[in-house]
């Protein structure tokens, strides 16, 4: 059964078609969470309400936009709320490893210095606004085409852009700063 086929039974009630979207949208519901919000905890409870909330919209899902960036896009929507509820100036715990790299590393030495540069840039991530880090992580970390997020997130070209602009300049400049 396509994907297309499984939203549809879902859609129309069926819960284990929606068991399957969940089984495979799971792994990057919970990396968008999780870079947003910086804590394994909050992006847990994150990736759930994610799933409640498009199990309640399935029956309006536009077909036009895949499933991952239309989770995505819920997933990032979620974590901006909580972003916004959270005070500005909290801190965030750095001791959650993006694996990531380290399935990208093929020895020790560069593993060990994929997961310091990762470490860097979660730290780096965790300073953006809510709409920066949004363009940021859906765009350039979980490599949504610029299109798709634009019209997941109801920006426009421009916010995207700058957003996008203001978000590099700032994780460029910080582990420029950390070198």
């Amino acid at each position: 059964m396509s994907i297309q086929e499984t939203i549809q039974a879902a859609a129309a009630g069926d819960h284990r078609a929606f068991a399957a979207i969940v089984e495979q949208y799971r792994q990057m519901v919970w990396r968008v969470a999780l870079r947003m919000l910086g804590d394994p905890d909050e992006a847990e409870d994150a990736v759930q309400e994610t799933f409640i909330r498009a199990w309640k919209a399935l029956p309006g899902f536009d077909r036009r936009y895949s499933p991952a960036t239309w989770l995505g896009t819920i997933a990032a929507r979620l974590c901006c709320d909580i972003l916004r509820k959270r005070s500005a100036h909290r801190k965030f715990e750095t001791d959650v490893v993006w694996t990531n790299a380290r399935e990208r590393a093929e020895d020790p030495e560069s593993g060990s210095l994929a997961r310091e540069l990762e470490a860097r840039l979660r730290r780096v991530i965790q300073t953006l606004s809510p709409m920066q880090r949004t363009a940021f992580v859906l765009h350039e970390i979980e490599q949504l085409p610029f299109e798709e997020v634009r019209r997941a997130t109801g920006w426009s070209a421009v916010q995207l852009k700058s957003n996008l602009y203001l978000a590099r300049q700032k994780v460029r400049k910080a582990l420029e700063k950390e070198l």
